[in-house]
């Protein structure tokens, strides 16, 4: 939901963005609606926020109506252009407020669903209830969005003829910035309509409308990293049904493997990093960085075993996305156990990693034959405590589930193609992508190193320059700190969990097909180059013991020729909680920021 209010206020700014633009022509009054509708669509008051659009609407053709009569002007040199400028600017504005009218009048019947302000169709009954009588209408909402992105292309069409170099940034509000904002603004507006619109299509057929859908929830600790996010500890069978969801169980990871019927050579990386695992089990299968990859690979697995469910799909989840949900709901209660969010001193972490860690590492009280259906008990108490939560929290925990599908850690996979696209344009579902320039993406594989990731900091440095040759010369520097104190991780010990230990990472570094390695340092098993999804892979491998540090380098040149801008893709880790990113890229250094999703860098030269 938070994406969808942030869709909404982002429209409304961008109205507000191109008024200023305007030479403050006689729009005053529409700024001053627009700052209002911005400000209910914020406290998510849809009926407030309608009025003011309609307000704002208003004021803005009667703007439009007054720059008409200077249309004659147009046709005097250079006044001309800002005649017209203004034109398309008003108009453009008129656009994206219709845009927001569209969308706010779209979701209307939804506000009690999404807990919003505004009176919602569907009242009473349980929550799951009206959501899964908001489910069977979904269809209708399509053709809304439709308008919605056709007010947002008339509005780009006119944005894009006005050139920002006619308003130089020395004068009063940089009129120029804010022109080429609104430009940016509107198209990723455009391209979110796009790219969300399949999604909502397929939305009720995911959610069972039009019969049972059965889905595979795998766990991921990502205390321990894995490619796709952590190593697979637990899983759980959800059906739904018409927007009803239930659980059919889960168990332990290690006790479905033990129900595999076919023992599968372990491959090269198991065999080479891993030590005493001749065979490839489920808990180690997902060993590609692409979600789609790996989880086919459990699936061949998965059909081996002895009992294996028809399912649909599989959705991967987690600590962080238990953690940001607990966060709004507060503590969550299983086993006669309280599980939150409050720090453990034992281990400088949450109280529910702790108990999970407790889970998948020794035997618990609460273990005494149900230990094995933890998580698919947590994940139904978790849905139940949300299904049940006031109105007033449903923007936050639909926000964080936005947040956390964004942020890679909840991945989802469909066995319907129409459905997997959605997910995969909206970037969902953990893909690697093709990409029409440089491209980076870190991926890091703990080999049994304990639970290290719980404490290891990390710092990526990256340098571009041109090389001689034209081509593109880069140098990324990876730096690790690990400010844990070792825990006694023996096989013998008598207490206490084995959290922080030496840390055994197989990293591979993933960089645009035709790349040369040129010079590497830092790993204990030197960086090779190979080829895998279409990209070029440095990898190697390294110990890190606790109280350490380490730095690796990696030098290369990549055969892409720089000229009046570099564009760069950096895709992030499913799991990882946002390591520090710091880009020279030709004497232009960005701001040092957390990869917290994927990010697209655009650097003029």
């Amino acid at each position: 939901m938070r994406r969808k209010i942030f869709f909404l206020i982002i429209l409304l700014l961008l109205a507000e963005g191109i008024f200023g633009a305007v030479f403050a022509l006689s729009a005053k009054g529409a700024i001053t609606t627009g700052k209002k509708a911005i400000g209910a669509a914020k406290l998510q008051d849809l009926d407030a926020t309608k009025a003011y659009l309609r307000d704002t609407k208003r004021t803005l053709l009667r703007t439009q109506t007054i720059l008409y009569v200077a249309t004659p002007l147009r046709f005097i040199p250079l006044l001309g252009w800002y005649v017209a400028d203004a034109q398309r600017g008003i108009g453009a504005a008129i656009d994206g407020v219709s845009a927001a009218s569209t969308f706010v009048e779209a979701i209307t019947p939804y506000a009690d669903v999404l807990g919003l302000k505004g009176e919602g169709t569907f009242l009473g009954g349980t929550a799951q209830e009206r959501l899964a009588k908001a489910v069977e209408t979904l269809a209708l909402v399509s053709p809304q969005i439709d308008v919605v992105g056709g007010d947002l292309a008339k509005a780009k069409d006119k944005v894009e003829k006005i050139a920002s170099w006619r308003y130089p940034n020395f004068l009063p509000g940089k009129p120029g910035q804010k022109v080429d904002l609104a430009k940016q603004t509107i198209t990723n507006l455009e391209s979110i309509i796009v790219d969300t619109k399949p999604l909502l299509d397929v939305l009720p057929q995911i959610m069972g409308q039009d019969g049972e859908k059965k889905y595979l929830i795998l766990f991921q600790n990502d205390k321990e990293l894995r490619p796709t996010g952590g190593f697979i500890t637990a899983y759980a069978v959800f059906r739904v049904e018409k927007g009803l969801i239930a659980s059919e169980g889960s168990s332990d990871i290690y006790n479905l493997d033990n129900t595999l019927l076919k023992r599968v050579p372990a491959p090269d990386p198991i065999i080479k990093y891993l030590p005493n695992v001749p065979s490839l089990n489920l808990r180690d299968s997902n060993l590609s960085p692409d979600y789609l990859s790996s989880m086919k690979t459990f699936e061949d697995l998965y059909s081996a075993t002895s009992d294996p469910k028809d399912i649909d799909g599989i959705i991967t989840l987690d600590t962080q996305f238990v953690l940001s949900m607990m966060e709004v709901l507060g503590p969550i209660d299983a086993y006669g156990t309280s599980f939150t969010t409050e720090k453990v001193e034992a281990c400088d972490c949450p109280q529910i990693i702790y108990e999970l860690e407790r889970f998948a590492d020794q035997p618990v009280a609460y273990e005494k034959g149900s230990r094995k259906d933890i998580i698919g008990v947590l994940m139904q108490q978790l849905m139940d405590k949300a299904f049940n939560a006031p109105k007033s929290q449903w923007p936050n925990l639909l926000g964080k589930v936005i947040d956390s599908l964004r942020q890679k850690h909840l991945l989802l996979y469909f066995h319907n193609p129409e459905s997997q696209q959605a997910v995969e344009r909206i970037n969902f579902a953990g893909r690697l992508y093709e990409y029409e320039g440089d491209f980076l993406h870190i991926n890091e594989t703990n080999f049994a190193g304990a639970k290290s990731n719980l404490y290891i900091q990390e710092k990526v440095k990256q340098q571009a320059k041109i090389g001689k040759d034209g081509n593109l010369e880069k140098k990324i520097t990876i730096e690790y700190k690990y400010p844990r104190r070792m825990d006694n991780c023996s096989l013998e010990r008598t207490g206490g969990l084995c959290l922080a230990g030496i840390y055994r990472d197989w990293i591979r570094v993933y960089v645009p097909k035709g790349s040369t390695l040129t010079k590497s340092s830092g790993t204990d098993i030197a960086m090779t180059a190979t080829e895998d999804l279409g990209k070029i892979v440095f990898e190697g491998f390294f110990e890190l013991r606790p109280e350490g540090a380490t730095k690796i380098e990696i030098e290369y040149t990549v055969p892409i020729k720089v000229d009046k801008q570099y564009k760069l893709l950096i895709q992030k880790q499913p799991g990882v909680a946002g390591h520090t990113y710091e880009i020279d890229a030709f004497g232009k250094k960005q701001k040092a920021f957390p990869l917290e999703t994927d990010k697209e860098l655009i650097v003029k030269l």
